[in-house]
């Protein structure tokens, strides 16, 4: 059952997530259906090699306090992640974990080629799997989210490093983590 608060567009719903120490969902586990800064405080070891989402989309941060290389769990593939190459891990080290704000509006997103929104603009209403074939353009140091919740990836075909964008404004590449403007791909975050 869907709560609304009073900020339009913004949906709140329990959301479901389940960390796994071993791949294929097995060895200990952690139930969450809040952040968590640290998962030490939960006493589950900062090792996680499989995921599964019952609702929502979470982010797993590689450090503690949601800092470090981002990686999405969203529904989809069905939400099930059985080993940290179906989410482009470096490795299996995650220490926090935070949920998406879902944003109810038409997903919606501006790329433009220079920080403080100015230079060449694309505007997005659907997923991109290569920004360069699509339109000629492969960085992006500012971006405006008007709308869903946006992944945005260095490289194409939604893989490498990348970084989950909610409704805001983004005035710099390092607003959302990325230590350049290089955008390959991007793609629309799936909460259902």
């Amino acid at each position: 059952m869907n709560i609304f608060t009073k900020v339009p567009g913004l949906a709140q719903q329990t959301r479901y997530v389940t960390l796994f120490e071993q791949r294929n969902f097995a060895g200990r586990r952690l139930d969450l259906n809040s952040d968590c800064q640290k998962l030490s405080d939960k006493n589950f070891p900062e090792r996680c090699n499989s995921v599964q989402v019952e609702s929502g989309a979470w982010v797993g941060y590689e450090h503690e306090n949601f800092r470090g290389r981002q990686y999405l769990w969203d529904m989809s593939d069905r939400g099930e992640y059985n080993c940290t190459e179906k989410w482009s891990a470096q490795g299996d080290r995650i220490s926090s974990v935070r949920s998406v704000r879902q944003d109810t509006n038409p997903a919606r997103a501006q790329l433009f080629e220079r920080s403080g929104f100015s230079g060449k603009k694309v505007e997005l209403q659907d997923d991109i799997p290569n920004m360069m074939t699509r339109y000629s353009f492969n960085r992006a140091s500012s971006i405006r989210v008007l709308g869903g919740a946006w992944v945005v990836y260095q490289e194409p075909n939604y893989r490498g490093p990348h970084f989950i964008l909610e409704k805001k404004d983004y005035n710099n590449y390092s607003d959302w983590g990325a230590q350049s403007s290089t955008v390959g791909s991007m793609r629309r975050v799936r909460f259902s």
